[in-house]
């Protein structure tokens, strides 16, 4: 029974530690899995795209509201914005159940498809890498380490880029509907961007040491379980529970980690762009006083601003799910790089 697992850095096939790749290198390495089910992939972020875009076309129809019917004292016109709004939020709504639809079933047959790959390659592989390796870690990447990779092609490799054309588009339509509140509104951009260069590379190491703590614990939990005849035998129970509680606090202390990261930067992405919406609010309504602004365009202005929230404050743990995916990956593609023993029984790459 091992009492501790390996959590060394991972090395290549010198013996040399391998240098740490970028998650997108990482998640790139996907593509001949996801390639089957790219059509699908690309259709459901079209379909994302346009269901956000949707939603910015709802604050377009409130200024029109406002300054038209509402302005007018036209009940007639105020149903008609009504029903074109209850419209749009049931298009919305349609669209994103489509997308959730084409990419549910496919996804888990990506997921089915990598662990077969991985079973099928453990069965190459020599005698001496199961020696070095623990069964825990490789039953984590199998599972767990699978399970964030289909969570990441699932939401968050469509909605970094959905996000990403909302708040583009998004920060057009605020310009141009009055630029000086929309300087006002996108004065967070950059600290934002940096913040979340520095989480990602923080946070990715943290994912990183996650995971292979986990392995570690599970390889404890399950060589306790096979082994427990043994284990009663020759007394080690206690030696066992030891570690078993070293594992657990060692994770858990890694987990509070990633989750004081987690929350700084979900922090940072909710206060700055609410600061920003105060002051747009504050300086918007001193126009509309003045009449140098119309109150529609203050409600279009404010409802896209609000439409835009959920994007970037969405930015931290889309980030978070995608270094997650990016470190599973990378731990995935461990075990296959393994030169693999040919049917001759000689060591080296097999084809297939």
């Amino acid at each position: 029974m091992s009492d501790t697992a390996q959590t060394s850095p991972p090395t290549d096939r010198t013996g040399l530690p391998r240098p740490p790749r970028s998650a997108v290198r990482s998640l790139v390495r996907l593509w001949p899995f996801a390639r089957p089910v790219r059509a699908r992939l690309g259709i459901a972020a079209c379909v994302a795209v346009l269901a956000s875009c949707l939603s910015l076309v709802i604050p377009l129809v409130l200024k029109w509201l406002v300054d038209g019917p509402v302005a007018a004292r036209d009940p007639g016109g105020v149903w008609l914005g009504g029903g074109c709004l209850l419209l749009l939020g049931v298009a919305e709504a349609l669209l994103f159940g489509l997308r959730r639809r084409l990419v549910a079933r496919p996804l888990a047959r990506v997921e089915a498809a990598m662990r077969e790959a991985l079973y099928r390659h453990l069965q190459r592989l020599p005698v001496s890498f199961h020696d070095r390796w623990s069964s825990g870690q490789l039953l984590s990447r199998g599972t767990t380490d699978l399970q964030l990779v289909r969570l990441f092609l699932a939401f968050p490799l469509t909605f970094l880029l959905v996000n990403a054309t909302t708040i583009l588009v998004g920060a057009v339509l605020l310009l141009v509907q009055r630029w000086s509140l929309g300087l006002v509104l996108l004065a967070p951009v950059l600290p934002l961007m940096v913040l979340c260069s520095v989480f990602e590379a923080k946070y990715g190491r943290a994912a990183r040491l996650t995971q292979d703590q986990l392995g570690d614990l599970t390889t404890v939990v399950e060589e306790s379980v096979l082994g427990i005849r043994i284990i009663k035998g020759f007394g080690r129970h206690r030696s066992q529970a030891r570690a078993f509680r070293r594992l657990t606090h060692a994770l858990r202390t890694s987990e509070l980690r990633k989750a004081r990261l987690l929350t700084w930067i979900l922090g940072f992405n909710t206060t700055l762009p609410e600061i920003a919406i105060g002051g747009a609010l504050v300086l918007g309504t001193l126009q509309v006083a003045d009449g140098a602004l119309s109150a529609g365009t203050l409600v279009a202005f404010l409802s896209t601003a609000l439409a835009l929230r959920w994007p970037v404050e969405s930015i931290g743990f889309l980030l978070a799910m995608a270094n997650e995916a990016a470190s599973a990956t990378e731990r995935y593609f461990e075990v296959l790089d393994e030169p693999a023993v040919d049917e001759t029984g000689r060591g080296g790459p097999v084809a297939g």
